[in-house]
């Protein structure tokens, strides 16, 4: 596969299975299965189920498995994916093998918002050493690469928190933001569930009022696990209204599929850029915050 965001400001954060091929024998590089399942649930919209045996059927050799959920947040927060906080992220994350001088490599097995979300919580804890594996599992055994069955653990190490407090917003924060010129609110969810006239609804339909829209299926193709190349994302990005010189401010249903739209902003050069980590789930949810439809 050519990296067709090799080019970008920041394209070295995304890497192809045959540079990980040349590099998997690293002794500092460690590698993660970062695929958490969403099982659709009728009371809570989905619940999180762990796919630590898909890992173990079959992964790229010498790659852990990493649970967005209980390794990177709160699972004493009342929402889903929540980030921990700071000392308990540094040692959970520690204890997988994540520390000061390893190099990261994070993929999933074909939804690539579970790198993106992985790849975002360390970068909002200050870590700058990880990459994500453009098409996963999926591009690797393409290209005739061996998986492996083996059981695989990295030794402790430690692992030292700088939270970026300004790549993670709450909904006061949102809602103060909203008429501001100078901010970009961008929902990513698809354009039924934007418009509140279809999908998954977290509470009540519709999105934060003044937010574009930039579908996660219009910035990735999820057939693939592989991000849209960067034509088609600057275009999707721009059609919703994210202006680069602006803060730009992420969201989706629960925090995840909003941080594709936030990698794609780091690799092409966007500096002012967060994310509401507890999105609709929250927001939705909430009678005394203001929504909008459109038809």
């Amino acid at each position: 596969m050519t990296n067709s965001w090799a080019n970008e400001p920041n394209g070295h954060l995304l890497i192809d299975a045959e540079w990980l091929n040349n590099h998997i024998d690293d002794p500092n590089l460690r590698i993660f299965d970062c695929t958490t399942r969403l099982i659709p649930d009728d009371k809570l919209g989905y619940r999180i189920e762990d796919a630590r045996d898909n890992w173990a059927a079959g992964h790229i050799r010498g790659s852990g498995y990493l649970n967005c959920q209980s390794d990177m947040c709160d699972t004493n927060s009342k929402f889903r994916f929540m980030l921990s906080a700071p000392h308990e992220f540094a040692r959970s994350v520690g204890s997988l093998g994540i520390g000061d001088n390893t190099k990261v490599v994070l993929y999933s097995t074909a939804e690539l918002f579970w790198s993106t979300r992985a790849w975002w919580a360390l970068y909002a804890n200050g870590f700058d050493n990880a990459v994500i594996l453009n098409g996963g599992l999926q591009e690797w055994i393409n290209l005739g690469h061996p998986i492996s069955t083996d059981p695989c653990t990295y030794p402790e190490t430690t692992f030292t928190p700088k939270r970026r407090n300004e790549v993670i917003v709450d909904k006061n924060q949102v809602l103060s933001s909203i008429g501001d010129q100078k901010i970009c609110l961008i929902n990513a969810l698809s354009e039924e569930q934007y418009r509140g006239t279809g999908g998954m609804v977290f509470g009540r339909p519709g999105h934060i009022p003044g937010s574009g829209n930039a579908p996660y299926s219009a910035l990735a193709n999820f057939s693939t696990g592989t991000l849209n190349d960067p034509d088609t994302v600057k275009s999707t990005l721009e059609k919703s209204g994210a202006i680069k010189d602006d803060k730009i401010v992420n969201y989706c249903g629960g925090g995840i599929s909003a941080t594709i739209g936030f990698f794609a902003q780091k690799l092409l050069g966007y500096e002012n850029i967060a994310l509401y980590d507890a999105s609709m789930q929250e927001w939705g949810f909430d009678k005394t915050l203001p929504i909008e439809t459109s038809k």
